[in-house]
């Protein structure tokens, strides 16, 4: 199945177009979007563990975007402070330099961004 995304090019998600479930997420079947593209690209999320859309943007299917995550610390994540304190991105860029926060309050790192850019997630 082809999912169709558009790119954001302030924030560097990539959004799906198609119609999102209930709570906001892409689906390609009965499967989330996001999970379904990390899976295809880094294998299965391991046990006990989730995907933490840093961007907190739930249509966002940006693996650079994604992180595999606990559930506690996803749940930490959801608080602003805590998002707010976090120094590095997960590919060490200095997060004082490149953060840029998205309007759903997410922090997305802008030299990950350049670095995928022209790499298409799906």
């Amino acid at each position: 199945m082809q999912l169709v995304v558009e790119s954001d090019a302030v924030f560097g998600c990539e959004l799906v177009l198609a119609p999102l479930d209930r709570d906001g997420y892409g689906r390609i079947g009965r499967k989330l979007a996001h999970v379904a593209l990390w899976e295809r690209e880094h294998g299965p999320v391991p046990h006990g563990m989730e995907l933490d859309h840093l961007c907190r943007r739930r249509a966002c299917v940006a693996l650079h975007h994604l992180e595999v995550v606990t559930r506690g610390v996803n749940e930490q994540r959801k608080l602003w402070r805590v998002r707010a304190r976090r120094t590095h991105c997960p590919r060490g860029h200095d997060m004082k330099l490149n953060a840029a926060v998205t309007s759903e309050g997410g922090r997305v790192c802008r030299a990950c961004n350049q670095e995928a850019k022209g790499q298409k997630s799906c």
